[in-house]
């Protein structure tokens, strides 16, 4: 009886291991996309942002008018300052979506043109294990003499 209750508990432990090894290298996967797409934000290139978008998103906006808006979106908030990621987490299924991996990031980011700027991403992985944007989403507080909403989502 001990032996089956030492076999269990020892099983145990190497499956939550082994689950915590995949959440950290899934993580890691999806980050590098994460920052390849920010990157690309805050360097004007809206048009490889809209490469990095999931498929379900780009089916729902034309590309051009999302480059205009993402754009006119970016000169609001002004000069990119910096960004510091305050947490990530690994989900396998989001939001009434169907199951799969999903990867959601979370920033405190600094703009010449707003105050107590957040953005948050949610990564889906697709069929080909890419790691695609599913929502980009922010809240910010506006500066003097701008205007800026307090919340909005870009995609979805």
């Amino acid at each position: 009886m001990k032996k089956i209750l030492i076999l269990l508990i020892t099983f145990s432990s190497i499956n939550l291991s082994y689950s915590q090894i995949n959440t950290d290298y899934y993580l890691k996967d999806a980050s590098k996309s994460v920052e390849s797409w920010l990157s690309n934000l805050n360097a004007a290139d809206f048009s490889d942002c809209w490469k990095g978008l999931s498929v379900e998103v780009q089916s729902k906006f034309d590309s051009l008018d999302w480059v205009t808006g993402i754009s006119n979106m970016m000169n609001s908030f002004g000069d990119f300052e910096g960004r510091t990621e305050t947490s990530r987490e690994f989900k396998s299924s989001f939001d009434g979506l169907s199951d799969g991996y999903y990867a959601i990031f979370s920033y405190k980011s600094n703009y010449k043109s707003t105050l107590q700027h957040t953005e948050e991403l949610v990564l889906h992985q697709n069929n080909k294990r890419k790691w695609k944007i599913l929502v980009y989403s922010y809240e910010c507080r506006e500066l003097e003499n701008n205007f800026l909403p307090d919340k909005n989502n870009v995609s979805y």
